[in-house]
């Protein structure tokens, strides 16, 4: 029954919005969500995609503000036997109303220094009202205990109630130079703050077991105060109240390096590297609030993986480019149980992204685009569960970019991302016997950008 709250530890130990790998987020601006494809950007969002890009803008200060609501849907499918109305499908709710993604830049000469703001990982909170399967299966586990002890049961109830909160900010500095009219590069780093909220409770367990004196009508009764009635303070204990209210925080620092070739006025290629992030997460208990597994000033290893990211622009006419991306993240190098000793394989092989986009230059004044982005997986069954799971998506997006004034553009973007449906089989101990449970894992992404871009020189 320790399983009951055990599994909440896991609970967004990764996980990311929309585009990215396990834990990074690379939706981080509204000309990203428009055109999906932006590591040859030689924008203002290049600060973050490409900082040996912005040596291409004009001499003078820019800057950018972006912001992007984003919604998801996660529906948790389990046919274990004993699970109330199995087989069973738990549906939670993530949203990130504010998405922001702040970028300054300013370029003399063959110099430019930029800064940028934006939420590297997580960025959501998740809500899960009814729990998840491995939240309930524990609890299900009564019926079969008690009828084995001569005592049928065949309903139980529960409440149960669980959110969650990650988001890792991203603050970014780059120095970019251009070392001749072909080539630039650029050296900077980003310092990663990070924070996970639990909050939730197992209470008022109830259950219907049969007995002559206690409950002779089978009715629905308190699981606690049964088993302490029959002299069970073990299961007692299991069974009662459970309540979380933790905090993880942690901090670390990205090095990134980044360089960009245009070999002619119709091509930019571009070739960016993050080295890993090294996270450490320290837990903080609230008012006493562990559910019996959280240890007050514990830690937890939530690295970030390192990140290959190569773009490629081509304009084979003036009111038309072409954008192109590939993406690969370190995650075979990162230790994703988030234990010292702990030493379980969970990674066969690096995740990838990569996708294309096109803008159309509708007038001087409106641009329309959208663009395309896959991404495969590389994580074993050893990763997968109900609170953590890695598919294969598609994600598609478009928008417009308006020319306001002179000095400022507006861009507006939507995108959708088409998950591949995961599952996985296993088997559940019950006491000592293995029963077989599949677990089913689908999702849906949505978001809507806005964004604006100040030139102020060129």
């Amino acid at each position: 029954m320790r399983k009951l709250l055990s599994i909440i530890a896991a609970m967004l130990i990764t996980g990311n919005l929309l585009a990215g790998g396990l834990v990074t987020n690379t939706n981080q601006s509204a000309m990203f969500t428009r055109l999906q494809n932006r590591n040859a950007s030689t924008g203002i969002d290049a600060v973050y995609y490409n900082p040996a890009g912005l040596t291409k803008l004009g001499d003078g200060f820019y800057a950018s503000l972006n912001n992007q609501f984003i919604g998801q849907t996660e529906t948790i499918g389990n046919n274990y036997t004993y699970l109330t109305g199995t087989p069973r499908d738990y549906a939670g709710d993530v949203s990130a109303p504010i998405y922001p993604g702040v970028y300054v830049a300013y370029k003399t000469g063959k110099l430019a220094l930029s800064a940028g703001f934006n939420p590297i990982g997580g960025g959501g909170g998740a809500t899960y009202n009814t729990g998840l399967p491995s939240f309930e299966i524990p609890i299900s586990d009564l019926k079969p205990l008690l009828s084995s002890m001569g005592l049928t049961t065949t309903q139980y109830t529960a409440d149960i109630f669980f959110e969650a909160t990650s988001v890792y900010f991203g603050y970014q500095a780059n120095v970019s130079y251009a070392i001749n009219d072909m080539i630039s590069a650029a050296i900077g780093g980003r310092m990663v703050t990070a924070k996970k909220t639990y909050n939730g409770y197992i209470k008022s367990i109830m259950i219907n077991p049969v007995h002559p004196l206690i409950n002779p009508t089978g009715a629905l009764i308190s699981a606690p105060a049964f088993f302490t009635t029959i002299s069970q303070p073990a299961y007692a204990a299991m069974t009662s109240d459970r309540q979380v209210d933790v905090e993880q925080t942690g901090s670390g620092f990205t090095p990134i390096i980044s360089v960009n070739v245009a070999p002619s006025e119709k091509v930019n290629l571009s070739v960016r590297y993050e080295f890993k992030t090294t996270l450490e997460l320290t837990t903080k208990v609230n008012d006493g609030k562990s559910g019996g597994i959280f240890a007050d000033g514990s830690t937890t290893i939530a690295d970030m993986p390192s990140l290959l990211a190569i773009g490629a622009e081509f304009r084979p006419m003036d009111k038309l480019s072409l954008a192109a991306t590939f993406n690969m993240y370190g995650d075979k190098a990162v230790d994703y149980d988030g234990s010292e000793t702990a030493d379980i394989k969970m990674i066969d092989k690096n995740f990838l992204e990569y996708g294309l986009g096109f803008e159309y230059s509708i007038s001087e004044k409106l641009r329309a685009s959208a663009g395309w982005v896959a991404t495969s997986t590389g994580v074993n069954e050893n990763y997968q569960n109900d609170q953590r799971y890695s598919t294969n998506t598609n994600s598609f997006g478009a928008g417009f970019g308006f020319r306001i004034s002179p000095m400022i553009d507006l861009n507006l973007g939507g995108a959708y991302t088409f998950y591949q449906e995961g599952s996985k089989g296993y088997n559940h101990m019950l006491g000592t016997i293995p029963v077989p449970v599949m677990d089913t894992y689908n999702k849906e992404t949505w978001v809507v950008a806005v964004g604006l871009d100040f030139y102020f020189g060129k």
